[in-house]
């Protein structure tokens, strides 16, 4: 396996990772982003509300922050909101960028309303608390209102008749399906030059005069500068390219997606008030309605997404204080969002080259990511140019994706436009997605190389049965176009061949 050449390795193929690499695209700079596992998007960034956000919900973040206020501290904007910290300034700046940059990539989405509800004199007393400081804040976080039962009710007529009041924010949250958008940008980046090395796990970088070596087990790759947005992992990266005066700290918790014949119970988002350690929200999705209900729980292993059935009945339970009717037996898929805060600044993120190698950038996001990614992906690529990498413009950059092909939700025109194309079109694979293998053949395509890969990119095997039905037909759809023995497809990459 000989050496590969380029300008800037990314390490990392989650939001972050993704967002810089399209970035760079825009300019004549060869770029190759490895990832460690066998598909993009399998850390933190599949693990995810999908929420982007902004508003109301920011208010509620700026809430939590006041209960560590020393005694006596008032309550006011300057002292809960950094307007000088990066992830403000992104996310502020993100937010109005996401509409153009969805269409653009043809990612489905959907603006959907926020629900903070409440039932008790506590609630009332929290809610004085978020109106005061969304006045104050003014704005995009002055834009929502408290209502009444009789407007909640015609909002969400299946939530708890416990509610007695809430506050409303009309289009404040853009849901996206996480997986799907990250492979979008990722597909536009290669559509514009970037190449990308997957099961590729860096065991090392070896520094030179003016150059690095970045050793990964899929082969090395030489290169002048090092882009460290390996999330969850960025620690351990770090070290290998430089000193370091930050750590990483972790917590998950509870994630659960339910039957998608129960989306008629929800319209938006709705959740509780904002508490220490605690989230407690109910989401319809595109796709399915979403519980992420339970406390944030540290853990050490930045890939602990197991779940315990004792944590998902409790999670449970405090869904159907929201949404009394989901019981158990609606539950489909539960795992665990496990989220990182680094050791320095845990409010915010750390974008720095170390002292001891000015070719080695570390990009460390803390949540909310995806929000500021747009405007993060620029100061990257500012601070790479300042460091002496050359920008020439690509005139040939073009930021549009053609949309992925899809049968659900299709119109009788269209499906009989793509079956006319290929009968592939008109062959369901996945029942309970109603995706065919026309689509996966197109996600094989656009770069799918596993059966996981085939779902980010498809929902195949996201149903009810969760692949029991339909991923041996997919395994052997990916071995037939990769011309490969069906021993040889993996669920997510290495060591996990489906067969033999």
């Amino acid at each position: 396996m000989g050496t590969l050449e380029t300008e800037v390795v990314i390490i990392g193929g989650g939001f972050t990772g993704v967002a810089i690499a399209r970035e760079l695209s825009r300019y004549k700079v060869d770029v190759i982003l490895v990832e460690r596992s066998g598909e993009l998007a399998a850390g933190a960034s599949k693990a995810t509300l999908g929420h982007i956000y902004t508003g109301l919900n920011m208010v509620g973040s700026m809430i939590l922050k006041s209960v560590v206020l020393p005694p006596g501290t008032p309550l006011t904007v300057e002292n809960v909101h950094d307007t000088k910290a990066l992830v403000n300034q992104w996310n502020e700046e993100g937010f109005d960028e996401w509409g153009r940059i969805l269409d653009d990539l043809g990612v489905e989405h959907k603006n959907t309303h926020l629900l903070i509800v409440g039932k008790n004199k506590e609630h009332a007393e929290d809610f004085k608390k978020y109106l005061m400081l969304g006045r104050m804040a003014g704005g995009i976080y002055a834009d929502f209102e408290q209502v009444g039962r009789d407007r909640i009710f015609e909002l969400e007529p299946h939530i708890s008749r416990d509610i007695e009041t809430a506050l409303y924010a009309k289009d404040h949250i853009i849901d996206v399906f996480p997986p799907e958008l990250v492979i979008a940008i990722a597909e536009n980046a290669v559509e514009n030059g970037t190449r990308i090395l997957l099961n590729a796990d860096v065991t090392g970088i070896t520094r030179h005069q003016n150059s690095q070596t970045v050793q990964t087990t899929n082969g090395a790759i030489k290169t002048r500068f090092v882009v460290n947005a390996a999330g969850g992992w960025a620690d351990k990266v770090a070290d290998m390219g430089g000193s370091r005066n930050w750590g990483l700290k972790f917590n998950k918790t509870q994630l659960m997606f339910l039957d998608r014949r129960l989306n008629p119970l929800l319209n938006g988002a709705v959740r509780w008030p904002n508490k220490p350690g605690q989230i407690e929200v109910v989401e319809r999705r595109i796709d399915n309605i979403m519980v992420e209900c339970g406390t944030y729980d540290p853990t050490e292993d930045p890939g602990d997404t197991g779940t315990m059935r004792e944590d998902m009945l409790k999670g449970l339970a405090i869904g159907r204080t929201l949404l009394p009717g989901i019981s158990e037996k609606d539950v489909i898929a539960a795992f665990a969002g496990v989220r990182f805060f680094n050791t320095r600044t845990p409010g915010d993120h750390i974008v720095e080259f170390p002292p001891d190698n000015p070719l080695f950038l570390n990009v460390i996001i803390r949540l909310p990511g995806i929000i500021g990614a747009p405007p993060m992906a620029r100061y990257v690529v500012e601070m790479l140019k300042k460091a002496g990498l050359e920008l020439a413009p690509n005139e040939k950059f073009d930021p549009i994706r053609k949309p992925f092909p899809r049968i659900r939700g299709a119109g009788i025109e269209e499906r009989q436009r793509l079956a006319a194309e290929s009968p592939a079109f008109g062959r369901v694979v996945c029942r309970c997605e109603e995706v065919t293998e026309g689509e996966i053949v197109e996600a094989v395509r656009r770069g799918a190389r596993t059966v996981d890969g085939v779902k980010m990119r498809t929902r195949a095997s996201m149903g009810r049965c969760q692949g029991n039905f339909c991923s041996a037909k997919i395994a052997a759809i990916l071995a037939r176009e990769m011309k490969q023995p069906i021993e040889a497809i993996t669920k997510k990459g290495t060591r996990s061949n489906y067969a033999g």
